[in-house]
């Protein structure tokens, strides 16, 4: 029990000091899941769906980190940066396939 309590004051303290990182980790936990579920489906929804939460995501992480001034290019940002093209990339094979 003191397990839970810890995980949803954490919680509780991301959605009061940095509400935009809390939201874009639901996001990407959310796309995580619509993921596995595509592969246990294979419907192209959950792809499509699991996708445009990544990108979203990613596009909010890369906005929210060029706010903060940084002398070199910080691992978020990076991740994020990858993370967008093989969402992109998804899309477009997506898109090309049809």
């Amino acid at each position: 029990m003191q397990q839970w309590r810890s995980f949803w004051h954490t919680i509780e303290f991301m959605s009061l000091e940095n509400p935009p990182q809390l939201i874009e980790t639901l996001m990407l936990a959310l796309s995580m899941v619509l993921f596995s579920v595509w592969i246990a489906q294979s419907e192209l929804a959950y792809l499509l769906l699991g996708l445009v939460l990544t990108v979203g995501a990613c596009a909010s992480i890369l906005v929210r980190e060029a706010l903060i001034p940084a002398i070199r290019p910080r691992p978020t940002q990076v991740m994020a940066t990858l993370l967008l093209l093989v969402s992109l990339y998804g899309f477009a094979d997506l898109l090309l396939a049809r």
